[in-house]
């Protein structure tokens, strides 16, 4: 039995509508609990949408109180919250950053421990820009500091570029997401990074990506998982990783497969180790 704990971005256990990757399941997100908890996923990474959603169940106390009854019903638990708002709006906007702040208020009343944050497109961060987004991250960092959540920062920044950005932050409870994916189609040492940014990581997606900087089954694009999980072993990780991935054919069968190949690259780094 595999000790490793694993979670899953809502709405991969759910064939998604064509050209959807990242896509909450509207009318079915409660039957996600369940199918993750007979597969052995251990939790659910909840999903804030680009678009505002107001029927998400985390914008009201009772749609709170469904997730938290799922979660204790299937033995799974309440670890992450990702906020995509950021990336179809700007982030330095005034509404975003009240947003992000009525999120974390949500997301304390779930019990989630990581609140992630990915600046892309709309809200890229990046060195040229960095200096613009200290003080506002610190200002979402604070708030969920004192709703005892870490934030955990998914950029395209290389390793010593994200070094640089967490000093200038200078707040302990704001952390690095790891996305393998991610990295590599920016090309990206992925070893070199993990080994640099250590226990920086606070989080980490796992996705594979092809040439054309599209998400690819795990195993069949540019992703060394074998280099990826011997540096992960090497700095000691002992988080949990979520899947990010295309769902395939068939998303409950593709989950248990992305399961089975992290666990055999787990195994084989610490035996070469």
């Amino acid at each position: 039995m595999s000790s490793t704990r694993f979670g899953i971005v809502q709405g991969r256990l759910t064939q998604s509508p064509p050209g959807f990757l990242q896509w909450f399941p509207q009318d079915s997100w409660q039957k996600e609990f369940d199918i993750a908890s007979k597969i052995g996923i251990d939790y659910i990474e909840l999903i804030a949408e680009e678009k505002h959603n107001p029927k998400n169940p985390i914008w009201t106390d009772s749609g709170v109180s469904d997730i938290k009854r799922l979660t204790k019903k299937n033995n799974l638990t309440l670890h992450a919250l990702c906020n995509d708002f950021i990336v179809g709006n700007h982030f330095l906007d005034e509404g975003v950053i009240s947003q992000n702040i009525n999120l974390i208020k949500q997301a304390r009343k779930i019990g989630v421990e990581k609140y992630i944050l990915p600046f892309f497109e709309n809200s890229e961060l990046s060195l040229d820009n960095m200096q613009d987004y200290i003080e506002p991250i610190r200002r979402v960092a604070k708030a969920a500091y004192n709703s005892n959540i870490s934030v955990c920062l998914e950029t395209i920044l290389t390793g010593k570029e994200l070094l640089k950005l967490l000093k200038l932050i200078d707040l302990p409870n704001v952390k690095v997401v790891y996305d393998t994916g991610n990295r590599v189609a920016f090309g990206h040492d992925l070893p070199g990074d993990i080994m640099l940014l250590g226990e920086h990581i606070s989080h980490v997606h796992i996705k594979d990506k092809n040439n054309n900087n599209e998400n690819t089954l795990l195993g069949t694009g540019l992703v060394n998982f074998e280099s990826v999980f011997f540096a992960f072993d090497n700095i000691g990780y002992n988080g949990p990783y979520t899947f990010e991935t295309v769902r395939g054919s068939n998303p409950v069968n593709t989950a248990v497969y992305n399961m089975a190949l992290v666990n055999f690259f787990k195994s084989n780094s610490r035996l070469n180790g």
